[in-house]
């Protein structure tokens, strides 16, 4: 009956169709609804007041509307034309579409069969479709791809289930339905080998070793999908493709697909200081680094760091790094710094570090520094020539899910230290009134904090916040922090502010370019505390600074190029501060 009656409300739209031809819609009447509204039911089909009748148009609708209702588990549902009434000349019509909902179909009953691995239990339990439950199609969708996710988790990627029956369930309600699934699990797989294609340069062992895949390691997709981002992490590659899963004969392997990349990186920062009065001039700052990131193609990395600050400090600096040592995710590390500053002293820093990745993102290191301060001869300056040795011992946790090292568009950067020691006083200038302490404990306290969040399209919101603190008995102008500059606080010098206990923040607002290209508005703030320094009779010092200003970074055929523009607090255009910056690999 169901279908005679299919049959004769379609006759009209077939016997009319040639009379109707160019026939103007006056008006669409939907009746019998009560799930959906008439004007939802309205935006769902194609025939409009006003639009042109066409009789397979309006069976296109009619199926559209039982779809949708199927879709909310409405099986019994249909739709059918009531009437259909053209005007005399044939050039209007009206339309009345009667809606037989039904009721909504509910489940009497899951079975599944053809699986191995999981029970019938163990399927369910996590299923949203349940017996009692009404059936929606786009749940059981949805469960059954959860299912073959769970599927991959445990060793089968080539799992599939399918819906091998709904069937009236036997008993005095007609809308209860019985579901049948058919599983078909596939393979077990496990990774037994892993291949790599693309690599000139780089040893397929350090590739197949941060893959971080055991032989016979039971396939789990997360696990793999992490591969490639651990991979350009090392950023050694310019591309990475995701690992594809094959199979050979009874093994089974991944296949990493790379390209190389330039792994050396030049670094360099030009900046103009203005004259800060009539009777002196300007003058340049610079800073130039070279790093190589992959030494030999074992991943190996190695630094240069050059700074120069004013016509009398500067700063170098050289640090290499060990990866996987003896085979274990640890890497070991040696820096050396020697800073002269004016013609007061000479400070040189040595440190040994051993860092264990714990996982992709997070880290932990523990560090050995020793530091020693040499006056600059008979030139002693009282408030920083002293003689100092210190050996301190700290602990480092870092933690980084930013999506590219040199333009992250998501994720963050955590990293905090602490330093534990004892320093020693070895000279002391005679003219000092007070009296000093010649040894002492010695901490340090470091904090860095970056947030990248996407907003809009092609655009980042980047927030930093950062601090240093410095606690011993005297503290001396040797040992403070320094900061301002390009890096830190823009809108100063390079290293314009000293004291024990700082911090600052960094407030970007990016407009994507390209990949390493973007533009950039920024408002940076900035505090320091000196204390008082009773042996040399300086007074302490406190104080809140900001800077504010544009800035463009931009890929180049010389390399990447960064230009800002920064006033500092109650600058005016002629003394702002422009730093230039330039990242080239090569």
């Amino acid at each position: 009956m169901r279908r005679l009656a299919l049959q004769r409300s379609f006759l009209p739209l077939f016997l009319s169709s040639s009379l109707a031809f160019g026939a103007t819609v006056r008006s669409v009447t939907i009746e019998g609804n009560s799930v959906f509204t008439a004007r939802d039911i309205a935006a769902w089909i194609a025939i409009r007041e006003g639009g042109i009748y066409s009789a397979s148009g309006l069976q296109a609708d009619l199926l559209t509307i039982t779809g949708r209702y199927r879709v909310e588990g409405y099986l019994a549902t249909e739709a059918r034309i009531l009437s259909l009434r053209f005007s005399a000349d044939s050039s209007m019509v009206d339309l009345t579409i009667r809606v037989d909902e039904g009721r909504r179909s509910v489940v009497a009953k899951l079975r599944a069969s053809g699986m191995t691995a999981l029970t019938d239990d163990e399927i369910f339990v996590q299923f949203d479709t349940s017996p009692g439950s009404s059936l929606v199609e786009a749940t059981l969708e949805r469960d059954i791809e959860n299912l073959l996710g769970r599927y991959e988790n445990i060793g089968f990627p080539f799992a599939r289930c399918t819906i091998a029956g709904i069937t009236p369930h036997e008993g005095p309600e007609n809308d209860s339905l019985d579901i049948d699934l058919l599983v078909s699990e596939g393979k077990h797989m496990t990774i037994d080998e892993v291949s790599v294609e693309g690599n000139k340069e780089t040893a397929t062992s350090v590739i197949v070793r941060e893959a971080r895949i055991e032989p016979g390691e039971i396939y789990q997709p997360s696990k793999v999908d992490a591969i490639r981002q651990r991979l350009n992490r090392l950023n050694i590659f310019s591309s990475v493709a995701a690992p594809e899963l094959y199979t050979r004969g009874r093994r089974g392997g991944l296949l990493i697909k790379v390209q190389e990349g330039n792994t050396n990186v030049f670094d360099g920062i030009l900046g103009y200081v203005p004259a800060s009065s009539p009777s002196t001039s300007g003058y340049f700052t610079g800073l130039a680094s070279v790093s190589m990131r992959n030494l030999f193609g074992t991943g190996r990395k190695l630094s240069l760091r050059w700074q120069r600050e004013d016509q009398s400090t500067q700063e170098i600096g050289v640090r290499y790094a060990e990866p996987w040592v003896f085979g274990f995710p640890l890497n070991a590390g040696f820096g050396f710094v020697q800073r002269q500053q004016d013609t007061a002293f000479v400070r040189r820093t040595i440190d040994l570090s051993g860092e264990m990745m714990l996982s992709e993102d997070l880290s932990f290191s523990v560090v050995f520094t020793t530091e020693r301060t040499i006056p600059a001869g008979d030139s002693i300056q009282a408030v920083s020539a002293f003689g100092i040795n210190a050996t301190t011992v700290g602990l480092q946790i870092r933690y980084d899910t930013r999506d590219d090292i040199y333009s992250p568009s998501s994720g963050a950067r955590y990293a905090t230290e602490y330093h534990y020691g004892r320093k020693s006083i070895t000279s002391i200038p005679a003219s000092l009134i007070g009296p000093v302490e010649h040894g002492g404990i010695l901490q340090k306290i470091g904090v860095d904090l970056d947030f990248y969040l996407p907003t809009v399209q092609r655009q980042v919101a980047a927030l930093g916040v950062h601090g240093r603190e410095i606690r011993t008995g005297q503290v001396q102008a040797s040992e403070m922090y320094r900061f301002g500059g390009a890096t830190t606080l823009r809108g100063y010098r390079e290293n314009q502010f000293l004291g024990s206990r700082i911090a600052w923040t960094n407030a970007e607002y990016r407009f994507i370019l390209a990949r390493h290209s973007y533009f950039f508005g920024f408002f940076d703030t900035g505090y320091y505390f000196r204390p008082a320094d009773n042996v040399s009779s300086v007074p302490g010092a406190e104080s809140f600074r900001y800077g504010y200003g544009i800035g463009i970074r931009m890929d180049s055929p010389l390399g990447n190029i960064g230009v800002s523009f920064a006033l500092g607090q109650g600058d005016s255009f002629s003394t702002a501060k422009i730093h230039i910056g330039l990242l080239n690999e090569f």
